[in-house]
């Protein structure tokens, strides 16, 4: 049995996605404190300890900016259980977003019980441009990413996505933080283009700002790992989107 998760981290502000939160909490912004960060470390560690995932995925984590003061949020989560992982900067490779004080650290990453293969792939199209490549298992592939908040930006990256999957062999999962703002519309061409299983459902949210709730988060897979997997979604009190585990029998 195989067990991943995926979580935005919202770079462990302790924002909650009531609006209250965001007015009282905007300067963490600018600077959250560690006493903050490492309150928020706490929460997801209690997560981990207690599903116990195999790997875990992260979007929205910090490897130390002006924000932080320096501080690497996914090295603090290496344990002798999980103690093989890697953080990227999510802007592209030449984007002087990774250079500047406040955008340096932000960062996409994973963190994982057994050394597994990796690539690191950029989309050409967005702010947001990374992507990782995982290799679980011989012939079971795992990518993960973030998506642009621009629609028609996603709807470019979503295609790279679509070809990225077709040229990949054997069984598919593609993880995120798709903001599909629009609707599970959007990915249409991706699912029937590949043939594959969205496991989320639209009806269960997983990112929420004031009253507005949706499905971001989403979990996608080719049909031999939908028929024996399942999703759950898990809360996280210090962002303001939830968790996905997936279990794969």
């Amino acid at each position: 049995m195989t067990t991943i998760l995926m979580s935005n981290l919202g770079y462990l502000r302790g924002i909650d996605g009531c609006l209250a939160n965001h007015f009282r909490y905007a300067h963490r912004h600018i600077y959250c404190s560690r006493q903050v960060q490492d309150a928020c470390l706490k929460q997801i560690t209690e997560i981990i300890e207690r599903e116990q995932p195999d790997i875990c995925c992260f979007v929205e984590i910090d490897k130390g900016s002006a924000r932080t003061r320096p501080f690497n949020q996914l090295e603090a989560l290496v344990t002798e259980q999980y103690p093989f992982f890697d953080i990227e900067n999510k802007y592209g490779p030449l984007s002087r977003l990774r250079s500047l004080p406040l955008t340096r650290g932000k960062s996409n990453g994973f963190l994982a019980k057994q050394k597994l293969p990796y690539e690191k792939i950029f989309f050409t199209h967005g702010t947001k441009r990374l992507i990782y490549k995982i290799t679980l298992a011989p012939g079971v592939t795992l990518f993960f990413a973030h998506f642009s908040l621009k629609k028609v930006t996603r709807a470019q990256q979503l295609l790279q996505v679509r070809a990225l999957l077709k040229e990949t062999p054997g069984e598919i999962i593609l993880l995120g933080d798709f903001n599909i703002h629009s609707g599970f519309g959007e990915l249409a061409a991706l699912l029937h283009e590949n043939n594959l299983v969205l496991m989320s459902q639209e009806e269960v949210p997983t990112f929420r700002f004031h009253t507005v709730q949706l499905p971001l988060d989403l979990c996608i897979c080719s049909h031999g790992i939908a028929k024996r997997a399942q999703l759950k979604i898990i809360p996280q009190p210090y962002s303001d989107h939830e968790a996905l585990l997936l279990t794969l029998a």
